[in-house]
């Protein structure tokens, strides 16, 4: 007995081809809106573990508590999101990851070490585990988000890159932030901790 051997027809193979192409069109938005999901829940980790360091590097420099406590740097006044609701806040800049220098805005020698271990930005580095001594570029933000809106500065926004310890001009509370990667050194764009903008729910 002759066995058939004729194989997948043309009919068959396009009929296929449209089962996955119909199936990759139903996945892909569930996935990339899974992965979007994880990243800003990484993301909100990342902020809690930076305001933890920030909480020791306060109780082992009482001088840096104090600094924090009194800092009247040059205010930058951004819009957060909050339940659907929109309000601008004004905030002072503490300490970028990206250099050791650009700590309270000239550094820590007024206070404190910033090599040694009484300094703000290497115990904040020390309990992250990044680098004391240099600028820290490993450690970014995983939700790539983009502001909408005016940019305080006229300026054009762009995609959150990296992080930003802040106090909040009004509350004098800490605040951690996420910024973009311009090259004028990255301007704060949503609050993370420690209430969320509605960006990152």
């Amino acid at each position: 007995m002759r066995k058939s051997n004729k194989g997948i027809s043309l009919i068959e193979l396009i009929i296929a081809i449209s089962i996955m192409v119909v199936l990759v069109g139903v996945v892909t938005p569930q996935f990339y809106k899974y992965v979007k999901k994880s990243q800003k829940a990484r993301d909100l980790n990342t902020a809690d573990n930076i305001a933890r360091a920030c909480m020791t590097a306060f109780a082992m420099n009482e001088e840096a508590y104090e600094k924090f406590t009194n800092w009247r740097g040059l205010p930058q006044t951004l819009t957060v999101t909050e339940d659907g609701v929109t309000k601008n806040v004004q905030i002072y800049l503490i300490m970028t990851n990206e250099s050791p220098e650009y700590c309270f805005k000239g550094g820590e020698s007024s206070f404190g070490n910033k090599r040694g271990e009484t300094g703000f930005y290497w115990t904040v580095n020390s309990e992250l585990g990044l680098t004391t001594t240099g600028p820290n570029y490993e450690m970014r933000p995983r939700y790539k988000a983009l502001k909408t809106g005016p940019h305080p500065q006229g300026r054009t926004w762009h995609k959150v890159d990296r992080w930003r310890i802040c106090k909040n001009v009004d509350t004098g509370q800490l605040e951690i932030w996420t910024a973009d990667d311009s090259r004028f050194g990255g301007y704060p764009c949503f609050r993370v901790w420690p209430t969320v903008d509605d960006e990152y729910k």
